[in-house]
């Protein structure tokens, strides 16, 4: 039967055609590749820049024969699935994003000068990256060297607190350990990690670091004040402090806390905003007074006329700078009352009005009883009958004057809060603080829904004034304008901006206040933020105060723990919880246990640290509370994040005694169960404080010295230790190869099925009523006793002498080895299975 073949199309090989012309351009292509140039041919590789690939790319294109060229061209990357057409658009994509140079370099200068600008920019890019290295390598050096000589200095406190005495040539001999990264925080709410992005850093020169033991001072002061219940005034402390510095610059940190000092409440915004401005306007009165004395005794109303004089008065030909005053007796009638309004002496103005009746004009008769109620009102508001006529007097005649003075409307739009749509007084001149004033006098407190749109304007409506206008309007005023008007979080966010230590502090004195919380709702303000980016500004008191503790935990711990107890000023439980966190964040950040926390003397006597001497304002009752509060969850979180010497120590300051013989019983039985038998578990130069060994035989010395701590210890705790210790012994004989030592101590210890056939079912039972420390190191005492029966039967079997005695030691010797050999393998799912082979093993060789 025929094999069906389908009809050959035109050009088309029949299959045995294909395969010899196949195979016949194969032999060419073999024999032309062995003149190809090799690696090892000495020839090198060809190189051509992307210039000069394209010139010789146009020339080809440009030649005679550049069909036939692109044709075969195209049936050469047919193979390959490409087309002509594609490699053109991608060459033109390219060129489009300059990745190829659009113009060709038609000389090989043109080709040398792009070599060698390339070659330049590549050594300069080389060499920016040299000096990265090094300066990341030298940051790296002296990093390691501080965190090395940090621990040297903090080591041998620690030493101290487990009564280990240590002599000076020690301590210069000690090498020093490298330092692990701690891992602290509670799910990820560490406010001590400057998420913030602080870059302050208070010993980064003398004048800050003086400025920061200022006000640590300070601070000191005020818990100390606020311990002892004594007044202390913690604006006024600064206010002192920042008078005597030689700083020019603190004449804003200045002017905001006295501020800070007026304000007596966050209900009473607007009045402690005028009574400031008023107060500072009354000063500088004064102050200009002092330097200009005129006739007449020195009453408020003089000095107000004095500051009109001065400023309202051309010098040199001695006229009024408004020449639409009402004069009275040589005196701007209306300028004098409105200042007397400004500078809070309203008894004053209206003395003034009332002296000056007649003076007034028609349209003005009514203003006497209009500034008569005004001050005699307890909130210096008009009555509403007596508004709506002087607002309407103020409409028909004072507004559309034309001749007016321009005091005169600025007394009444103060005095009666009018034409609220114009809330400026263009006509004379204001600085910001009359600007500031004139609009708190516009506020109103209480407004109710029937009143037209017209007629309100509210704090909150202010506010958004001040934020519109920022920094651009009211220049180097702006941040006091932010706390007269209330924004307390928006002015300490943009002092934030320019000073972090006075932002620190001035936050302190309006948390001081209770105009600012020490926290904030937990789903408003991000890690990262101190204020919230909402159109309510959220303040993060314990965030701001984190990034500043951030810059000196380290080299002022004592310091740090002053800063953090001012967290519990809000005496509401989310801030006393927040307070307690941030101090175990800073008990296990800088590992100062010492001076944190204190130290137990060799003879168990206990001397607190500076937090316990605090106790009082971290609202902890007794030392038993402080203890369950700080000192054990320090050391529960120091243990469960790995730092087992450190949680050793942190238990004992705890008064934890049974948690600490339990934790270096640990310690101990995963030391002997993981260190081969033939090396030594204790050294000369093993340290006291790190070796398990060391440390249980002082522990336990301390401890039984001590009645009252040896009461905390459990007894079976206490005896695993000791018997750990004795298991150390034994190991240390049969590392000096004692035979006959090693197995009487282990025989004293009572672990190991030594008596009769029936011991090995019964130590077998007693096994597992043994404490996990003790279990975990019978294997390993197993092939102890093992090695030594072989090792002395080995012995017995050399000697030269024989006798009976002998003969029945051997016995014993073995029936030792089968009764452990019984026991493992009752126990032997319990164990290693190498073990049970390697006993086996001995047993056989015996």
């Amino acid at each position: 039967m025929t094999e069906y073949s389908p009809p050959l199309r035109d050009g088309e090989l029949t299959t045995n055609q294909s395969t010899k012309d196949n195979i016949r351009i194969l032999n060419e292509l073999i024999d032309a590749s062995k003149d190809i140039p090799t690696n090892t041919s000495g020839l090198g590789h060809i190189q051509l820049s992307i210039n000069e690939i394209k010139k010789r790319a146009q020339q080809l294109r440009s030649s005679d024969g550049s069909k036939s060229d692109l044709t075969k061209a195209h049936y050469l990357l047919a193979g390959g699935g490409l087309r002509v057409s594609d490699i053109n658009s991608s060459v033109k994509i390219l060129q489009s994003s300059n990745i190829l140079e659009q113009t060709v370099l038609e000389n090989n200068d043109g080709e040398l000068d792009t070599y060698l600008k390339l070659k330049k920019d590549e050594n300069v890019l080389s060499s920016i990256e040299y000096l990265l290295m090094e300066a990341s390598n030298d940051f790296h050096s002296f990093l390691a060297s501080n965190i090395k000589f940090k621990l040297s200095s903090q080591k041998y406190d620690i030493y101290e607190n487990f009564g280990i005495n240590v002599n000076e040539k020690d301590k210069i001999k000690e090498v020093i350990p490298t330092l692990e990264q701690p891992i602290w925080g509670s799910s990820g709410n560490n406010i001590l990690q400057n998420k913030g992005h602080s870059k302050l850093n208070v010993n980064e020169n003398f004048l800050i670091r003086e400025k920061f033991e200022r006000y640590a001072k300070i601070i000191h002061r005020f818990n100390n004040a606020r311990q002892a219940n004594e007044p202390f005034s913690l604006d006024e402390e600064i206010i002192s402090m920042i008078t005597t510095s030689n700083d020019s610059k603190n004449r804003q940190i200045f002017e905001s806390w006295k501020i800070i000092s007026t304000v007596k409440g966050s209900d009473d915004i607007v009045r402690s905003g005028k009574n400031y401005l008023e107060k500072q306007f009354l000063d500088y009165v004064n102050t200009l007074y002092s330097r200009n004395l005129s006739e007449g005794l020195p009453t408020n109303t003089n000095k107000i006329k004095s500051f009109i004089d001065i400023k309202l008065k051309n010098n040199n030909t001695n006229t009024w700078k408004f020449p639409n005053m009402t004069i009275v007796n040589g005196v701007p009638i209306w300028a004098l009352i409105f200042y007397l309004l400004r500078a809070g002496l309203k008894e004053e103005a209206l003395e003034v009005a009332t002296n000056n009746k007649a003076c007034f004009k028609k349209v003005e008769g009514s203003f006497l009883k209009y500034i008569r109620a005004y001050v005699s009102s307890d909130n210096h508001k008009l009555p509403d009958h007596y508004a709506s006529q002087l607002h309407n007097e103020y409409n028909q005649y004072i507004k559309c004057s034309l001749d007016g003075d321009p005091y005169r409307l600025a007394v009444y739009k103060v005095i009666g809060r009018c034409d609220l749509t114009r809330k400026n007084i263009s006509t004379i001149t204001l600085n910001i603080e009359d600007w500031l004033w004139i609009h708190f006098m516009l506020i109103k407190d209480n407004i109710s829904d029937n009143e037209p749109i017209y007629e309100k304007y509210s704090l909150e409506d202010f506010q958004n004034i001040i934020l519109s206008y920022g920094t651009k309007n009211l220049n180097n005023f702006y941040f006091q304008s932010l706390l007269l008007s209330g924004l307390y979080e928006s002015a300490i966010e943009y002092m934030y901006t320019i000073s972090e230590i006075d932002a620190v502090h001035l936050a302190l004195g309006l948390v001081n206040h209770g105009l600012l919380k020490t926290h904030q709702p937990s789903n408003k303000v991000s890690d990262d933020n101190i204020i919230s980016n909402s159109s309510k500004s959220v303040f993060s008191f314990s965030k701001i105060l984190g990034n500043y503790i951030h810059s000196f935990k380290y080299s002022d711990p004592r310091i740090a723990a002053e800063y953090l107890i001012l967290l519990a000023l809000d005496d509401t439980a989310n801030p006393i919880s927040v307070c307690h966190e941030a101090i175990i964040e800073l008990i296990l950040d800088s590992r100062e246990f010492t001076i944190l926390l204190g130290k137990i003397n060799r003879d168990g006597t206990r001397i607190p640290g500076i937090l316990e001497e605090r106790k009082p304002l971290l609202y902890l009752r007794d030392k038993e509370n402080f203890l369950h509060s700080i000192t054990e969850p320090a050391a529960r979180r120091a243990d469960e994040g790995g730092r087992i010497h450190d949680s050793l120590l942190l238990y004992q300051l705890s008064e934890e005694y049974d948690i600490v013989v339990e934790s270096v019983n640990k310690l101990l039985s995963d030391m002997l169960s993981n260190t081969g038998l033939n090396k030594p578990l204790v050294t000369e130069n093993s340290n006291p404080n790190t070796n398990p060994i060391l440390l249980a035989q002082r522990l336990l010395s301390m401890y039984s010295d001590n009645l009252e701590i040896s009461k905390k210890v459990h007894y079976k705790n206490k005896e695993t230790c000791i018997l750990l210790l004795r298991l150390a012994d034994a190991r240390k004989l049969f590392l000096f190869r004692q035979w006959q030592n090693c197995l009487s101590h282990v025989e004293e210890m009572d672990l190991l099925p030594f008596g009769d056939a029936l011991s090995a079912r019964t130590k077998a039972q007693e096994f597992l009523n043994l404490d996990n420390n003790i279990i975990k190191n019978i294997p390993v005492l197993l092939i102890m006793v093992m090695k030594c029966i072989s090792a002395l039967i080995e012995k017995i079997d050399n000697s030269d002498y024989q006798s009976s005695a002998k003969k029945q030691q051997i016995v014993a010797l073995k029936n030792i080895a089968r009764n452990c050999i019984v026991y493992a393998g009752i126990i032997q799912y319990r164990m290693p299975r190498e073990v049970y082979s390697t006993l086996i093993k001995i047993e056989s060789s015996l």
